[in-house]
């Protein structure tokens, strides 16, 4: 289902076709291939030798995080064989969102997109935002925005730097996240982490020592902050996806948000902490206050 050819990618195949893809390393790859989407599937995939330098900007057609949206109690509109109809419309704004994180021309972006909504279609989360639009989610951390009518679709988004969502189901290690959030973790605090089956960034801990245990994250509180965060996410830590890659949310028994990143290879990482609607210290505050 991830690779299925449209008409007019399948009218530019030649049996002579090189896959035009990139390594982890930077190096090209030649390898022959017959995929509508020009990849070899042996190789990474990246379209760019190297990662990208500036932050993933959020698809403007998406909706905020903030804006309501319920699971929908109606059924979408759309099968999963539409997803190649040409009656169905993708936007420039998706096409060009699409192109501006992982690269490659409009072509290619467009049957992506529409690779992956025959995907979101059949396994993907349905959700209605605010104003009737769709918003359908893959558990690996893409969303497409589809308009009410789910004839077009609106926005682009996803959590990945540069991989593509056949790239995260086929397990391709990141280039951009793991590593890097590595880097920007201080030696003492990853110091504090060794040997732990989870790893926690600063931000989490810092979060952690402020919301939980009233107190902060130092050099002189932090082997109490560790043990503390990693006793509390053992009861909630969810399954990891079933290649290892992708996001994963849990929330323990008194409303904490524990987000989970995954990446093939790595120890699975604690990359935020929320509150559940009425829940922690600002839910405290406002009952004190009344």
């Amino acid at each position: 289902m991830l690779n299925r050819p449209n008409p007019s990618s399948l009218a530019a195949l030649t049996s002579n076709s090189r896959c035009s893809r990139y390594e982890r390393g930077g190096s090209r790859c030649h390898r022959p291939t017959r995929r509508a989407d020009g990849w070899c599937g042996t190789c990474a995939g990246f379209r760019r030798p190297q990662k990208p330098t500036d932050p993933v900007v959020p698809c403007p057609a998406a909706p905020s995080t903030r804006e309501p949206v319920t699971a929908a109690t109606d059924r979408l509109p759309l099968t999963s064989d539409e997803a190649h109809d040409p009656q169905l419309g993708v936007t420039r704004s998706a096409i060009e969102r699409y192109c501006a994180t992982h690269g490659g021309d409009r072509a290619t972006a467009e049957a992506e997109i529409r690779s992956l909504l025959e995907n979101l279609i059949a396994t993907g989360t349905h959700q209605r935002v605010e104003g009737g639009a769709w918003r359908l989610l893959a558990r690996e951390g893409f969303s497409l925005l589809l308009s009410a009518d789910a004839n077009r679709v609106l926005g682009y988004s996803t959590a990945h730097r540069d991989r593509t969502y056949g790239q995260v189901k086929a397990g391709v290690p990141s280039r951009s996240r793991s590593r890097s959030g590595h880097r920007r973790d201080k030696g003492w605090v990853l110091a504090l982490q060794d040997g732990l089956p989870v790893r926690f960034t600063t931000l989490v801990l810092r979060r952690f020592a402020r919301d939980v245990l009233g107190t902060e994250f130092t050099r002189s509180t932090g082997k109490k902050v560790v043990e503390a965060a990693y006793s509390r996410s053992t009861h909630v830590q969810p399954d990891p996806p079933s290649n290892h890659a992708g996001r994963r949310r849990a929330t323990d028994e008194a409303g904490l948000r524990w987000h989970f990143a995954y990446e093939p290879g790595e120890r699975p990482a604690v990359i935020h902490l929320s509150w559940e609607p009425g829940c922690g210290p600002q839910a405290a505050a406002q009952e004190g206050g009344s």
